[in-house]
């Protein structure tokens, strides 16, 4: 019977999913940070374990279908900002008013304090009306703002959602808790 419970808790711990790690909330909707060329908006988040991000949206409004913008990743600078170079970067596709963003990716980051942008760069075509919207109910404690010459820190509250699973080091340190439990359980019957 003890084997049948562990091998019922093996299976059920199943393959790694996603999950949401930042969610600030849909914003308001009733406007936002100007996305023009060369500009940034910038959430910083900090990890307690290694995992791999999956998807980042972020709530954008008032782009045509089709057209581009940015989302990085950058690490913590000794300042407190993001770095100058991005960790991890990829085009998002405009699709209609609100959250818009990259998905499908399998950007690892190991503990620690990073920051993840919103960027319009000079390849990207989202028109120069769309808006970042603000009034995230939850919003971000640490954020700032790049309009071409650097990263200072301001109080913004955009919406931004990221989701990530954990590194398979996590399910292996889980699978041998749950290993121990059943070969604990057995000792005692």
């Amino acid at each position: 019977m003890n084997k049948l419970l562990l091998i019922a808790a093996l299976v059920s711990a199943g393959a790694a999913q996603a999950g949401t790690i930042v969610d600030t909330g849909t914003p308001s909707g009733v406007g936002g940070y100007l996305l023009e060329s060369n500009d940034s908006y910038a959430g910083q988040i900090t990890l307690g374990a290694s995992l791999d991000i999956t998807d980042i949206a972020a709530h954008v409004l008032g782009g045509n279908a089709g057209e581009t913008f940015t989302i990085s990743v950058y690490t913590n600078s000794a300042n407190n900002l993001p770095s100058s170079n991005a960790l991890y970067g990829a085009s998002a596709t405009f699709g209609s008013d609100g959250w818009n963003g990259v998905s499908g990716k399998s950007w690892h980051l190991d503990a620690g304090t990073y920051w993840v942008a919103v960027e319009v760069g000079n390849a990207d075509t989202l028109t120069p009306f769309a808006t970042l919207d603000y009034a995230a109910p939850k919003p971000l404690a640490v954020t700032a703002f790049n309009a071409g010459s650097g990263y200072r820190t301001s109080p913004l509250s955009f919406g931004l959602q990221i989701s990530a699973v954990p590194e398979p080091a996590t399910y292996l340190l889980m699978l041998g808790g749950l290993a121990a439990l059943g070969l604990g359980s057995r000792r005692r019957g």
